[in-house]
Formats: structure tokens, sequence, C-alpha cells
């Protein structure tokens, strides 16, 4: 069986934090009973999540930085 998971490489994930916590967000709807959206021939929510989330198949929005204030002095 290939291993999916080494499928994952750095040169792919701009963020590796926000990588993980989508795939770990997306993992736990899994494991609730979402449906994949990839067909990667894998059972592991874990596994799942992660190409799926390589495979830009979790949307995701980052929140907007508020401005910063410029102080007077």
């Amino acid at each position: 069986m290939i291993d999916y998971v080494t499928k994952i490489s750095l040169d792919q994930v701009e963020n590796r934090f926000l990588f993980v916590m989508l795939a770990a967000k997306r993992a736990l709807q899994l494991q609730r009973g979402a449906k994949p959206r990839a067909d990667v021939g894998v059972r592991k929510p874990t596994v799942v999540a992660m190409l799926e989330t390589l495979e830009n198949k979790v949307g995701y929005e980052l929140p907007n930085k508020p401005k910063e204030k410029k102080s007077r002095k």
C-alpha cells in the first residue's frame, strides 16, 4: 500500500500552522460523518483531511488584521 502521508511536502504548504489547523478541523468533520471531498482510497479521517487540504478542497478565510493606530509624539 502506498503511504499517502509521504505525499505531503513542505513545498506544497505555504504556512505549516495553517495547514495543521485546517486538516485538524476537517478531520473532526470527517469523524463526525461529513462526506470526503476527495477520492483518495483511504479511510483514515486524518489522512483524508490532509490530502483534501493539499488538493485545495478545504475552503477557509483569514480574518483581517486590525489596522494599527499611529501614536502622536
